[in-house]
């Protein structure tokens, strides 16, 4: 917050906290960004392709596992500045594109994301798991 006022990007940046309305939120977006260093498998990314988002991300971690490149959305380098703004240049300048990406990372959630899918697919892991100590 310091920096965005130093910047003086007061007018243009919000820190919104913790929120009980991301679903909503997500409804007003066009675009979903998450520049950072690392990641595991971040749920905020699922939860913009649940929202129909397209998604622009650093390529680190287990981003890639639900990005899937150029279909759900766009991976960046880590810390690559002048390619996240040339990805956020493109989904702007190309709305049939973000609607495209959007599309196909909602249909990408409903096949591998959802909660049901994941506790079952998780579940199985522990069950082989389980069945190889017997």
């Amino acid at each position: 917050e310091r920096l965005a006022r130093f910047e003086g990007l007061t007018e243009r940046v919000r820190f919104l906290g913790p929120r009980p309305d991301v679903a909503e939120l997500l409804a007003q977006a066009q675009i979903f960004v998450l520049a950072s260093h690392w990641e595991g498998l971040p749920r905020s990314i699922l939860e913009a392709m649940r929202a129909g988002l397209p998604v622009v991300a650093s390529d680190v971690g287990g981003v890639r596992e639900a990005v899937d490149h150029g279909k759900t959305g766009l991976l960046v380098p880590r810390g690559d500045v002048g390619a996240l703004r040339a990805a956020l240049e493109q989904l702007l300048m190309q709305p049939e594109t973000r609607r495209r990406m959007g599309t196909a990372g909602r249909a990408r959630y409903e096949a591998h994301f959802t909660f049901d899918r994941m506790l079952a697919e998780t579940l199985q892991v522990y069950e082989a798991v389980l069945a190889t100590r017997r």
